[in-house]
């Protein structure tokens, strides 16, 4: 199917990069749970927790720093600011989102977003059939 283009971008061409900012996203989160201590079996990590509970980690502090002050509108740009900031924990990120995009089940987020399209178009046109007409539900559903 031919798709017009604003500005010379395909559909897939921006797809894959809100893929990006959500994988950049994604894997921001898993590294923050991992110097909360989360996956590590209940247990806390003595490096990034302290006696009180609270996460006393640099890396922590930088990485929240980092969430609060540059807006993720592309992931790049916010691993190039946290490359300034802390490049160890940009690294780290750029990994996980590496293994995050392996791991990512393309097949599974095909599937959900056509039956989310489908479950859509057809809670739509029941509205619209509904709004438009003297039919009730009754009506609608037995047809």
């Amino acid at each position: 199917m031919w798709v017009p283009t604003d500005d010379g971008e395909s559909a897939e061409q921006k797809a894959s990069k809100t893929m990006q900012r959500l994988f950049t996203f994604v894997s921001i989160n898993i590294v923050r749970a991992q110097l909360e201590g989360a996956g590590n079996d209940g247990g806390f990590i003595p490096q990034a927790t302290g006696l009180n509970g609270e996460v006393e980690s640099p890396d922590f502090n930088d990485l929240r720093n980092c969430m609060e002050d540059i807006p993720l509108g592309d992931g790049n740009e916010w691993l190039e600011e946290m490359l300034q900031r802390n490049p160890a924990l940009a690294l780290r990120i750029m990994d996980v989102r590496s293994a995050y995009c392996d791991d990512f089940d393309w097949a599974e987020a095909e599937e959900l977003s056509r039956r989310m399209i489908e479950k859509g178009n057809a809670s739509l046109m029941i509205k619209h059939i509904r709004n438009t007409s003297a039919m009730d539900e009754s009506d609608i559903n037995s047809s």
